[in-house]
């Protein structure tokens, strides 16, 4: 089944070239689209509530040189409009926090190498994740990938701002509770939390109120009776209090793949790295647009998938900038059953229609080629309706040129 929600009031629907399909998730930080671009690519975008750090366009445009199994690639980024936002490549399956899965033996090791993999991959680039939670960990259909980097927030030095920011406070390193910066050993006291978490399905640290997890963060050690033997040592570490006793997250990876070479270049330690982690395997179901519309489109018998694209070109307009956008419209009697094929991709109230989603123009290659195909004839659909007045006003005019024809006829009769 499809992950995105549908979108609610105060949702944009386009966004730069993408357009916007529904909700993946919210949070402290931002709201996650589901988008397409104008080729049809699937992709999230991520849209920033308030304003992004000062080094934001900057680290974006690092983001976008990280090159990583293990990371959700950054594709794109506008962070000086109205609403900033960034664009990363979509990745289906489940976060680790909403699977449910509590992950052991090989599972949980190809878990802990996938996070420290794209963490070595970011850190590399000179990228800070700086809010990493179970929540940005997806267990893709080729291995766990980690998501929702490269937005540079400010430097959070206060309870006030900490509070605000963080959307998972037990993954929050001390220094951050103490007014310093998020840096990458930030990102490592998250990796530690991360696989605890992975191994027990609960966050460490956790607590009733914010204070409550600041002293425990600050003073308490977890349990970390959960983990096999193997990671104890790497976990214990990693959450250790002062972030300059912490390794480094490629030192993490080096230590979680004992049969590299005694000192491994970047490159082949992020190449064995993925390698672990795509044994962690997460069946997914998550069609886009386009496989849901080609599968109904499929579904019809042959007469209907013949009178598909007029019922669909009466559905679409083109924008002054000559993007399709979604009408309502009315379509050709008999058309029943190709609307009722197309239920959830197209909404309908007697011989009137529309279409739910303006992104299916660009998820569904076989309307693309309808809509190119009819280009011609949709332009001067568009002329005509900008030379014609309002249908109202049409209505309104033939009222009165009745009424006056009666007028008349009685003027002569009399």
């Amino acid at each position: 089944m499809r992950a995105a929600q549908e979108l609610i009031v105060g949702d944009p629907w386009r966004l730069g070239g993408y357009r916007l399909a529904g909700r993946l998730g919210a949070g402290a930080r931002g709201v996650v689209y589901e988008g397409y671009d104008r080729t049809g690519r699937r992709v999230a975008v991520r849209v920033l509530h308030g304003r992004p750090g000062d080094g934001a366009p900057a680290e974006a445009a690092a983001a976008r040189r990280v090159a990583s199994p293990c990371a959700a690639n950054v594709l794109d980024a506008d962070l000086g409009g109205p609403r900033p936002y960034i664009v990363s490549e979509y990745v289906a399956g489940p976060s680790l926090r909403r699977a449910g899965r509590i992950l052991g033996g090989e599972d949980l090791i190809g878990l802990a190498a996938a996070v420290a993999t794209a963490l070595t991959a970011l850190h590399g680039a000179g990228v800070v994740h700086r809010d990493l939670t179970p929540g940005d960990v997806i267990l893709g259909g080729d291995g766990p990938r980690v998501t929702g980097f490269g937005m540079a927030p400010g430097r959070a030095t206060s309870l006030t701002a900490t509070g605000l920011r963080t959307r998972a406070p037990s993954y929050t390193a001390p220094e951050v509770f103490t007014g310093g910066a998020a840096g990458p050993a930030a990102d490592v006291f998250a990796w530690g939390g991360i696989v605890l978490y992975a191994a027990s399905g609960e966050d460490p640290f956790a607590a009733g109120s914010l204070g409550a997890v600041m002293h425990r963060i600050l003073a308490l050690d977890p349990d970390l009776g959960p983990l096999p033997r193997p990671l104890r040592p790497l976990v214990s570490a990693a959450l250790a209090k002062d972030p300059r006793a912490r390794p480094a997250a490629r030192d993490l990876l080096a230590a979680l793949l004992p049969g590299t070479a005694p000192d491994p270049g970047t490159a082949a330690l992020l190449r064995a790295g993925s390698e672990v982690a795509a044994g962690v395997r997460t069946a997914c179901d998550d069609p886009g647009l386009g496989a849901l519309a080609e599968s109904a489109y499929a579904a019809l018998d042959p007469a209907d998938r013949e009178r598909a694209p007029a019922v669909f070109l009466r559905l679409v307009a083109l924008a002054p900038d000559g993007q399709p956008v979604a009408r309502g419209a009315r379509v050709p009697a008999g058309s029943e059953r190709i609307l009722r094929g197309f239920a959830g991709l197209v909404t309908h109230r007697g011989d009137e229609a529309i279409l739910v989603h303006q992104a299916l123009p660009y998820a569904w290659p076989r309307l693309g080629e309808w809509i190119e195909a009819g280009r011609a004839r949709l332009v001067a659909r568009g002329r005509l309706a900008r030379l014609l007045p309002p249908p109202r006003v049409v209505v309104a005019v033939a009222l009165v040129l009745v009424l006056a024809a009666g007028i008349l006829a009685v003027g002569c009769t009399v």
